[in-house]
Formats: C-alpha cells, structure tokens, sequence
C-alpha cells in the first residue's frame, strides 16, 4: 500500500470531509484507516472537530471565545478531589483547537486549489450483454446505458466543454448549461446538446450510427475522411441515421419512443422487417441469428416485447410466423472457452 505522508493525509481527510474525494481517493482513505487503530482515532478527532466547526473559509475567523463557551458548557465540574489531569486535558483541547482549525482550514483551502488543479479523472461504466445500466454524471446529467455499451466520463467536468465518449447505445438527459455545451463521441459521430433529453446508438459492429432526439435541440457533427465537418441540427420527434457503409445520411419524423424504449426494459417494433428485428435483438442478447431465404424478407413485424428471455421472444416469433428455429451447438475453442452463442432461423411452410 502506498504510504500516506502527513501533509498528504490531512488534504486526503479534508477533501474527504468537504466531499469533494474520488473513488480511488476514498479507497486509499479505508486502507488508511485500517491500518492502525492510531490511524482511525486521529480520523475520528479531526472529523469531530470539522462537524462542531462551522467550515469558515477564512481562518481569521474563527471565534476563539465562542469555542471556549461551547467547550465550557460541556465540561462537568466534580468534587475537588477530582484528578488534575482532567482539567489538564480539557484545557489543551481548548488550546489545541485553534492550532488543529488553522490547519484543518489551511489545507481545506489547498485541497480546493489541488482539486482545481488538478486533471479530472476519467472513469468508464459497462453494460454487460443482456443488462442496462444507469448513472448521473458530476454536473446532474442522467445517462441510461443499454446492453453492451460502455460510456467514459470524467469525475469532474473542466473548460468550456463536457465531453463523453460512447461506445454502443446511451439515453441521455443533460443538465441544461448554456455556456458549457454536453457533446457525446462517438467512433463515428458526435452530438453537442446544451439541455436536451436524446439517444444515440453507435455499436462499432453496426452499419448504422443513430441519434433520436426527444425534447430539446442537438447539433449532430460528422467529419470526412479530409477533416470537413458536416453538422446537421435536429428538432424534437426526429430521428438522424448515418449509413457508415455509403456515407449516407437520412432524417424522419415519427415516433420516438421505440426507439428509447430499451431504457425501460421494452424492445418495440412496428411493422418492421424480420431482419431488422433479428438484428436488435443480437445485438442485446449477444448472438448470432442467420435468416436462411429470401421468403423471410417479406415477414413484418408489429411486437413489444418485455423483459422476456431470448428463449421465450424466439417463441413468440415462431408463434405468429410460418417460421422455425434450431440452437447450433457451441464448439470449444483452443482457449477453452465456447464458440457464441448462434440460432438459425428458417421457413417451416411444406412446398
């Protein structure tokens, strides 16, 4: 464990104490902690002395006599008899806590200049297969993260500019700040909002990079392979798709709300084709399907589906389809591991 130095140790606690620690800083505290029972009380006395302080910025201002009265209060006389010590104790506490509040407040004041200073530090959340996950991010935007994602955010958002980079699909309710604009990255575009609420879909294995908006407006920028930037701003209730196989843009104005729905457990099509649907839901559940002939082009599908298992959607396809379906069995491959997961689906009608 990296060893803690003294002067380190009070900006850790401090910082600790104004809530203003990361995740690794927190961590480096507990090992601290647990080190030594010396560790902890010295903890617990400096947490003590912050909570019955009133967090004064400016160390001048410290009422030394209003801390004696307190401190006063809370001393109870007995008999003569009693030790000299303990009135001993009580007066040092009185005399040590100008000295221990001048340096708790001297390096309060450094911890606020560090953190400043300081680089933001980068995390990334994931969304396994088959899973969502959730956050809200430093400045009180909340983030959605669909199945497979992933999303890399900065503890703290610095400069002009709050930038996160998306690998797969997001819902996002930004935080409305005009001067300093939210912009998603994606490997193939990105989207500056300021307060909006939209999604964008950007798998790296897709064809495809989508952005929806719902409320508000957003500012979709793509760049060529010369560096020219296209930028192409939406209106609530469209939906901007970008072909990276043609290079192709599209925009339509419909409903949007399938197109967010997987943020509340719901995969919605409507009227849309067998292929398509395949595609969304092996890009959720992390599987192969195969369409074998062309007579499954011309199926379409109107379905909501929630929360339901891979097994039981493939049922229910098979239910309202002249189709079928077969599980390919899994090979072990030289690493040990099993070969993905693959269904094949097919036409049962009789010729």
């Amino acid at each position: 464990m990296k060893k803690i130095d003294q002067e380190n140790r009070e900006v850790l606690i401090t910082r600790y104490l104004a809530g203003e620690v990361s995740l690794d800083e927190i961590v480096e505290l507990q090992k601290w902690l647990g080190a030594s029972k010396d560790n902890l009380l010295y903890f617990q006395q400096l947490k003590n002395i912050w909570d019955n302080s009133e967090h004064y910025a400016d160390e001048k201002m410290i009422d030394v006599e209003k801390a004696f009265n307190l401190i006063n209060k809370r001393i109870t006389f007995k008999s003569p008899a009693t030790n000299f010590w303990y009135y001993w104790k009580k007066i040092a506490a009185f005399l040590l806590i100008p000295l221990v509040l001048g340096n708790l407040f001297y390096f309060s004041l450094r911890a606020k200049n560090y953190s400043k200073n300081q680089e933001p530090i980068y995390n990334e959340l994931f969304a396994a297969f088959g899973t969502r996950s959730a956050l809200k991010l430093s400045d009180g935007t909340s983030v959605w993260l669909n199945s497979g994602s992933s999303i890399k955010y900065p503890d703290r958002f610095v400069g002009n500019k709050r930038i996160v980079k998306l690998k797969g699909e997001a819902y996002f309710e930004v935080q409305s700040d005009l001067k300093k604009p939210f912009i998603v990255e994606t490997s193939s575009l990105s989207v500056k909002a300021t307060g909006t609420k939209f999604n964008v879909s950007g798998y790296t294995s897709d064809d495809k990079a989508e952005v929806t908006l719902v409320a508000g407006k957003v500012e979709v920028n793509l760049t060529d392979n010369k560096g020219n930037i296209k930028s192409t701003k939406l209106i609530p209730d469209q939906h901007y798709s970008f072909n990276k196989v043609s290079g192709t843009t599209s925009i339509t104005t419909e409903d949007t709300y399938k197109y967010i729905s997987w943020k509340d457990g719901k995969l919605i099509f409507r009227n849309e084709p067998l292929s398509e649907v395949i595609k969304k839901i092996s890009f959720v559940f992390n599987v192969d399907i195969e369409l074998q002939g062309i007579s499954l082009q011309d199926y379409y599908y109107r379905a909501t589906f929630q929360d339901e298992s891979l097994a039981e959607i493939l049922k229910l396809l098979k239910m309202s389809a002249p189709i079928d379906y077969i599980e390919v069995k899994r090979n072990p491959l030289p690493d040990g591991s099993f070969s993905r997961e693959k269904y094949i689906i097919f036409s049962n009608i009789r010729k």
